[in-house]
């Protein structure tokens, strides 16, 4: 994308030095007539003539532009971003002078760094956090072959990334414990659901196929009739996302909540299930239909899936947990006729404090209530560093972070295991930011200690 672009001239430090020593030494020259320091003074004004002369060449064909391959992706993942001249910039054919691209990266994206300057420099981003990201303007630094003149191109172009919520595969296990998938509604089965059809009976109409002719209908009325489909009801679920504003709420926790909501939708969308995920207000954040790609295979179906899912990824990607208790959320809603009810908060001493989780749940019979809190310290945020080298692959540094990252969420995993107990109504599981989904809701089924 082509965006707004500053551009500014100046001398650096080592340029001012020279600029300097020149008015002294031909000043001097003047006023004690010696020679060579004319002569010296003339050597540096033809210095900074070949710097000028060599920053305005290599400056040539410095015309970016920047787009994104990936727009949104999962946390922890990779974001193709490509970086491009659309002309031939003079500086990769004349040795005058020399120069890097430097991206105000968000720390989200992995901080300010530095491209070396070519034709094409595509590269990768690692989004480490859920949420829109503003990439923020690059820069354009070039220097001449002496190091005299710096120029310096800004472009804004308005790009963002988004990290996705990350969605976990789910055990058979998890999902049957749970009520997600059970032995009467399979997701294989051919079973009337949301989006399913089934067939019922209307007037033959010219065109259509001699094979889906209802005989049965037919002889009843004495007139062709054909068999037509018609959509059926389906299995309805509620997930409730706690997104009361609460003191003390930490960043890896309201990560693990939106994750762990967008593995449920998911596995309840591959089981024939409508869902709709609401927030602490009762808003509804999301809704999906019963995936039509599945049973069997359907590529339009399926394709309507995955804009469903990404969709639903992107508004769970920019939740908030900025909900106001005060003003007595979760209270004006419609509760719906769920037949399952799944409750993800955070747990900072009593769960769901100020939430009627009963008026969410509406008539569902099974209701399962998950609270979590932080397993790993917060971390404190480092001093502004120095740009960093980015690098195509650029993938080393942040792939060691993120192992061990997993090595601490492991040992934290083995410190202390989830707890179930009673919340009214629900069956309550009340764990950590490191437990996985899979571990919370087999629990949930298990006898409280």
């Amino acid at each position: 994308m082509r965006g707004r672009a500053r551009t500014i001239l100046r001398p650096t430090g080592r340029g001012v030095v020279v600029l300097v020593a020149c008015a002294a030494l031909w000043l001097l020259g003047d006023l004690t007539r010696i020679e060579p320091a004319r002569q010296l003074a003339a050597g540096l004004v033809l210095v900074l003539a070949v710097g000028a002369i060599g920053i305005l060449v290599v400056s040539r064909g410095i015309s970016p532009r920047r787009r994104v391959v990936d727009d949104a992706v999962p946390v922890g993942g990779p974001a193709r971003v490509m970086l491009e001249m659309q002309d031939l910039p003079w500086i990769t054919v004349v040795p005058l002078g020399r120069g890097v691209v430097r991206e105000h990266l968000p720390e989200e994206l992995g901080g300010q760094g530095d491209l070396p300057l070519a034709r094409r420099m595509p590269h990768v981003l690692h989004v480490s956090r859920r949420g829109g990201h503003a990439l923020g303007p690059y820069s354009i630094l070039v220097r001449d072959v002496f190091g005299l003149f710096h120029l310096r191109r800004t472009v804004e172009d308005g790009l963002r990334i988004t990290g996705l919520p990350v969605v976990a595969e789910m055990s058979t296990a998890a999902e049957r414990s749970t009520g997600i998938a059970d032995s009467a509604v399979a997701g294989a089965a051919p079973v009337a659901g949301v989006g399913e059809l089934g067939p019922i009976a209307r007037p033959y109409a010219t065109g259509d196929d001699i094979r889906r002719i209802h005989w049965r209908a037919s002889a009843r009325t004495g007139t062709l009739m054909t068999r037509e489909d018609e959509p059926t009801a389906g299995r309805s679920a509620v997930v409730v996302l706690d997104t009361t504003r609460r003191d003390g709420l930490e960043g890896q926790v309201e990560e693990a909540l939106v994750s762990h909501a967008a593995t449920v939708l998911d596995s309840l969308g591959r089981n024939g299930w409508e869902v709709r995920i609401v927030d602490a207000s009762g808003d509804e954040i999301t809704r999906t239909q019963r995936r039509r790609g599945v049973p069997g295979p359907s590529p339009l179906g399926g394709e309507a899936d995955a804009l469903e899912r990404r969709a639903s990824l992107l508004a769970l990607a920019e939740v908030d947990f900025d909900d106001d208790e005060q003003h007595g959320v979760g209270r004006d809603h419609a509760a719906g006729h769920a037949e399952l009810a799944i409750a993800l908060g955070p747990d900072l001493g009593e769960p769901f404090a100020g939430l009627e989780l009963d008026r969410f749940a509406g008539r569902a019979t099974r209701r399962t209530a998950i609270a979590l809190d932080a397993a790993l310290p917060e971390e404190v945020p480092e001093t502004p560093r120095r740009a960093r080298r980015i690098g195509p692959a650029d993938g080393d540094d942040f792939g060691h972070a993120h192992e061990k990252h997993a090595e601490q969420l492991a040992a934290a995993r083995a410190q202390r295991s989830p707890r179930r107990s009673r919340l009214g109504t629900w069956a309550l599981v009340r764990g950590s930011s490191a437990d996985t989904l899979d571990d919370l809701l087999t629990t949930a089924v298990e006898e409280p200690r």
